[in-house]
């Protein structure tokens, strides 16, 4: 399960002045691993008495402390490390760094570690950036993160990942890791790629050609999986964004690039299994990471209770494309009056952000399974509101095979609403997109229809599986 949140928290004023002021960045080494150690320029950043105190604590992604982990806070002016000061965690992991606050001209001013400017004379474009990026490492844990001024800040470490990803539209040129010598060359169609770069609560990824920055974009890696799989890439006056993104903060009314986005799954995975052990992330419906996540006794272990606007979000996972097979285990509540997801893919409702979703469906008060119609959405129903048992835990499955979707519970298939049990399978078509969106559990970006009861033991894979199969599962995972 691999993880990573972009996150961008400006307000539309910082914002504007971001973009008034404008981006920027580099043309770094083409080395392979994250700068470490003390740079030979002397360490101006720390030559003056004028200091701002940087300090927090180091832990691994698990929370716990990691006691003498090394620290090295790198200024980086968008084409290399230009100076560092390092410290050493005390016994407690606690750490602290004073730095030449003159030196470092606002740049840590107000929690924002970027100072930019940008100017454009005929379309000419001229770019000054400078960062500070704080980085951790303990043995064979690293991790990068923009360091907050005036409070402390925890730094978290973990294993390195892979990432991948592409711009759109963009041939050639570099992406750099901000704060390291990590770059990357973009090739002919676009795509670029990391073997190894550090996790990291904020970290930043910079796009530059011709040693002329053009865009960068926030993000953070959590420690899960090995590979980072970023969405499709367009630069947006100097922002690195995914055109999804805008459509959602569009359909929100926000007034500028608002929002936070996840990417954690390689989507070239056939299988996915999620079974609520906490490495899921749960999201309100307006994008951002849960403040608190509700977890209950499950089938196996623990559940997830989800809150009214909450869901489990997959990324851009996309296993509607042919056959596939989607379970999960659900104590439900009953009907409340509102639609209740159980798996969707989808933005928001519309013909051109919309591929599929499994519901409960209030005004007929069947299950209904979302499909792609010519001029409207439709959708095959099955069953009702008995079909699903109340107040015990009870195994949902939805399988495609050749352009026909099944439900069961329970490993007995559910009949075709209005059929009078005659029928159990309908004709499905999943809608075609011209771009990817998100795929959720449990919710959708609607607040009021997030499913109405625990979760456990998602399944989700790009294949349809048996009749034989599905029976055989219930009975080896079922309560006694």
């Amino acid at each position: 399960m691999n993880r990573l949140i972009v996150c961008l928290k400006k307000p539309c004023q910082v914002w504007a002045l971001a973009l008034a002021a404008s981006l920027a960045f580099f043309a770094c080494s083409n080395g392979n691993e994250v700068a470490g150690g003390v740079t030979d320029i002397g360490n101006s950043i720390a030559r003056e008495p004028d200091t701002t105190k940087i300090a927090g604590t180091v832990v691994d992604m698990q929370g716990n402390k990691m006691p003498a982990a090394r620290l090295t806070l790198y200024w980086d002016n968008g084409y290399a490390i230009e100076d560092s000061v390092e410290t050493v965690a005390d016994s407690n992991a606690q750490f602290e760094i004073k730095v030449a606050s003159t030196d470092m001209h606002g740049y840590l001013q107000n929690g924002q570690t970027t100072a930019i400017q940008y100017a454009d004379s005929a379309r000419g474009v001229v770019n000054a950036f400078s960062g500070v990026y704080l980085y951790a490492q303990s043995g064979s844990l690293s991790g990068i993160s923009l360091p907050p001024s005036g409070k402390a800040t925890e730094v978290r470490i973990g294993s390195r990942k892979a990432l991948r990803g592409s711009m759109s539209g963009v041939a050639s040129g570099k992406v750099h890791i901000g704060g390291t010598h990590l770059s990357a060359d973009i090739q002919e169609d676009g795509s670029f790629s990391f073997d190894s770069i550090p996790p990291g609560m904020q970290a930043e990824l910079i796009y530059s050609e011709s040693d002329s920055v053009l865009g960068y974009i926030p993000f953070t890696i959590q420690d899960a999986g090995d590979t980072v799989v970023l969405p499709q890439l367009e630069n947006y006056d100097g922002f690195l964004w995914n055109p999804d993104l805008s459509l959602l903060a569009d359909a929100y009314g926000f007034n500028s690039y608002h929002t936070d986005y996840v990417v954690r799954f390689d989507t070239s995975r056939s299988a996915v299994n999620i079974n609520m052990t906490g490495d899921e992330q749960v999201f309100g419906h307006n994008g951002k990471l849960a403040d608190s996540v509700d977890y209950v006794d499950g089938v196996n272990g623990k559940a997830v209770l989800l809150e009214p606007g909450q869901y489990i979000d997959l990324d851009t996972l996309n296993p509607t494309g042919g056959d596939f097979t989607l379970s999960l285990w659900t104590k439900w509540n009953g009907p409340n009056g509102e639609h209740q997801v159980l798996f969707c893919q989808r933005a928001y409702w519309s013909d051109s952000t919309s591929r599929f979703q499994w519901h409960y469906e209030v005004n007929s008060g069947s299950f209904a399974v979302m499909k792609s119609v010519p001029g409207r959405p439709e959708a095959v129903l099955f069953g009702d509101s008995a079909s699903v048992p109340v107040g015990e835990w009870a195994m949902l499955t939805l399988v495609s095979r050749d352009h026909k979707v099944s439900m069961y519970v329970n490993g007995k298939p559910v009949a075709i609403a209005g059929s009078e049990g005659a029928e159990f399978a309908g004709e499905f078509e999943p809608n075609e997109l011209t771009r990817s969106v998100p795929f959720r559990v449990g919710g959708n970006e609607v607040e009021t229809e997030t499913w109405n009861g625990a979760i456990d033991q998602v399944s989700i894979e790009t294949r349809a599986r048996s009749p034989e199969w599905i029976r055989a599962r219930y009975e080896a995972l079922k309560p006694e």
